[in-house]
């Protein structure tokens, strides 16, 4: 094997890359990333870095002297756009076509997004750097806030609102805050506790609209038919696998890319991390799991 492909500077294509390394692979090595920085760690992302008590260099996943010790060819700001796993090649957005021996696919999830709004100016989603700084000074600037989504991440940026003395709204359809992943006893418990930090919290009525003026956010519809004003929207509805690079290529992409238990996807295609939905021994079918640790590509 001549050249391995890591299409995803994440945190799981960084470790595939390290992996590769350390087991004695010395072939050519590329690693492609549609952001134009260097792996970084997210979960800070959503609190330090929102909250301006991190620069942003602490979240990098690797000194530049441990990167180049990968001895590593990086094209970064350029996603990936196709997938021949027959030829072997990667097309990339640019146009430019890579060859590979084997490849790895660690290209993560992205969020999920509303079927209306997005357009207006004040509406956010975030996973990425480029997404914290951009709510950060909209939060610098907004009033009031509404966020769509009572997980882990409109939990998070709901506290740091607050911490900036903005009013803030929280909205989920299910019952109770994280209910899914707690159950109904501590939802009511977070929900308590958001409310005593002076967050309004909306559960169990869904966003119909989000409205606007000029081009710019002003307030959300709900189902119960109240409305919500905010000058500033986040939506946090969860994520989905980043699989539609991947359309066309015969690979099976169901909830994300469907490997086997040692994530082989196809003959010399592996995938790792978020993207990753891998048969596991033992369990009847298969789960998604964020597993950045893999074998040497086949």
């Amino acid at each position: 094997m001549s050249h391995v492909v890591v299409v995803g500077a994440s945190a799981a294509g960084l470790t595939a890359a390290e992996a590769l390394r350390r087991e004695g692979y010395v072939g050519e090595l590329t690693i492609i990333g549609d952001e134009p920085r260097s792996p970084y760690d997210r979960p800070p992302l959503s609190k330090q870095i929102l909250r301006g008590a991190w620069e942003e260099d602490r979240i990098v996943l690797r000194s530049e002297e441990l990167l180049a010790e990968l001895k590593a060819s990086w094209i970064l700001g350029t996603a990936a756009s196709g997938l021949d796993p027959l030829a072997r090649k990667v097309t990339l957005a640019d146009g430019r076509v890579l060859g590979y021996d084997g490849l790895v696919i660690a290209t993560g999830a992205t969020p999920r997004r509303l079927p209306f709004g997005h357009d207006l100016a004040g509406v956010h989603l975030l996973r990425t750097l480029d997404d914290t700084l951009a709510l950060r000074d909209g939060l610098r600037c907004a009033r009031s806030v509404a966020i769509v989504g009572a997980g882990f991440l409109g939990a998070e940026v709901a506290a740091v609102a607050r911490e900036l003395g903005l009013e803030v709204t929280v909205i989920d359809p299910l019952p109770a805050p994280m209910i899914r992943q707690f159950g109904a006893e501590m939802g009511e418990l977070l929900r308590q506790l958001h409310e005593g930090r002076g967050v309004e919290v909306r559960c169990g009525t869904a966003v119909t609209a989000l409205n606007g003026d000029g081009g710019r956010v002003t307030g959300v519809d709900l189902a119960d038919g109240s409305h919500v004003r905010a000058d500033l929207v986040l939506v946090a509805v969860g994520a989905r696998p980043a699989t539609e690079w991947l359309a066309g290529s015969g690979l099976v992409i169901g909830d994300g890319v469907e490997c086997d238990q040692y994530c082989v996807a196809a003959p010399g295609v592996v995938a790792a991390g978020d993207v990753v939905r891998a048969g596991v021994v033992l369990l009847d079918g298969s789960v998604r799991r964020e597993d950045p640790g893999l074998r040497p590509v086949r």
